[in-house]
């Protein structure tokens, strides 16, 4: 009986799926700018946030099951007028080998939350303030199939999904306060391919495919499809160069009167260097430095632009999760009529350092972005939007993730 029983138990625990996880929460104070909808005493206002966190992997011979759930609980103004607006995010991916060479792939994210939204309302004399609760969400839901199709270093993917995002009032729009525009509801299905093939030692050739027809809750509607082979180089084991020319297609149409479809043709470039910048001992510092030319549907006029961009990021990682961050990401429309002058420069920053007391479980956080916008549907002149934050964050970990 023995020996059936220690078969028995053994399979079982072979059979079970093993489990790692990360449980954390970071409880930060933030000083920043009033939003654009949102009115306060004074242009500088300050938050408290509190934001646990667990991201969990499951994983069997033939699945991998990835979850990442991110409450946040936010009490804006916390100082003059506190307000509570709690954003729930959750992230699920599922991998399961259906084959060898057959993997299918489902993944399923959701962002929803509510903010208070500040506008005149009452009798005109009085101008008394009202405050709303307006609900957003963002969910993706996609589904699809990756093979290798038997061949050595190939690979490849694609995707079909359903894309919500926007404003959950009715009519689903959002004014704001600095000028006459709406945010429009979008809802549209995407399509995303990439194949990748190795066909030497340090080159990769690639091909992608994405596909998207946006309908707005306003009645228009703009359609992209963007194909682009690419090749990437290793120059060395830390150096890498990737190339992308391709091609966009997109039309546009509007309900307004007297307002002609747009139509789209234009040549796409995406380009990426990652590389080590020299900086302290043994060039710890990543690098990697971007530029792209691809068509861009504004979310408030909801027109198609080709737009370019261009993009620095720093990164340096220590001991115990120790993490330094910097990005610099500059865009401007290269289109004529109304999206002329548009531009947008954001800075962000990031540091997380692990505390003497705990370094394996309590670290220090501190973040920081500046942008600078101009956009001639929100505002005539330029609008510039900061935050800083400073807080603790607990973490657990149950295996590495």
């Amino acid at each position: 009986m023995a020996l059936p029983a220690l078969a028995l138990g053994w399979l079982l625990v072979a059979s079970a799926p093993a489990v790692r996880y990360k449980a954390s929460a970071a409880v930060e104070t933030q000083v920043r700018t009033p939003l654009l909808t949102e009115l306060a005493p004074s242009s500088i206002v300050s938050d408290l946030v509190l934001t646990p966190r667990l991201d969990a992997n499951l994983y069997t011979s033939r699945l991998d099951w990835k979850l990442v759930y991110e409450p946040k609980l936010q009490v804006r103004q916390v100082a003059v007028n506190p307000t509570l607006e709690i954003l729930q995010s959750v992230y699920t991916r599922a991998d399961y080998r259906l084959q060898r060479q057959l993997t299918l792939i489902a993944v399923h994210t959701t962002t929803y939350g509510s903010f208070p939204f500040d506008q005149p309302g009452g009798n005109p004399p009085l101008g008394v303030l009202t405050r709303e609760s307006t609900r957003y969400i963002y969910s993706e839901t996609a589904a699809g199939l990756g093979t290798t199709l038997g061949l050595r270093r190939f690979y490849m993917y694609g995707t079909l999904g359903w894309v919500v995002n926007g404003l959950l009032s009715d009519p689903p729009a959002r004014p704001l306060r600095r000028g006459d525009a709406a945010m429009p509801q979008q809802r549209y299905p995407e399509l995303r391919m990439q194949a990748f093939y190795g066909f030497a030692r340090r080159d990769t050739l690639s091909f992608s495919v994405l596909g998207r027809d946006v309908s707005f809750s306003t009645g228009n509607r703009a359609s992209t499809l963007q194909l682009a082979p690419g090749l990437e180089h290793q120059f060395s084991p830390l150096v890498k160069l990737l190339v992308e020319p391709g091609l966009a297609l997109g039309r546009a149409s509007s309900v307004r009167p007297g307002r002609a479809p747009q139509s789209l043709l234009l040549p796409t470039l995406e380009t990426t260097l990652k590389a080590p910048v020299p900086l302290g001992n043994h060039w710890p510092v990543q690098g990697r430095l971007r530029a792209r030319y691809l068509p861009y549907a504004d979310s408030l006029s909801t027109r198609l632009v080709p737009r370019g961009d261009v993009g620095l990021q720093l990164e340096w990682k220590g001991r115990r999760q120790a993490l330094v961050k910097g990005e610099l990401t500059y865009a401007h429309p290269l289109t004529t009529g109304l999206h002329q002058d548009d531009a947008e420069l954001r800075a962000e920053a990031e540091l997380l350092w692990p505390l003497p007391i705990a370094r394996r479980h309590l670290f220090l956080q501190a973040r920081g972005q500046l942008t600078w916008m101009q956009h001639e549907v929100v505002s005539s002149s330029p609008l510039v939007q900061w935050f800083t934050s400073l807080g603790l964050v607990l973490r657990h970990d149950r295996g590495r993730l």
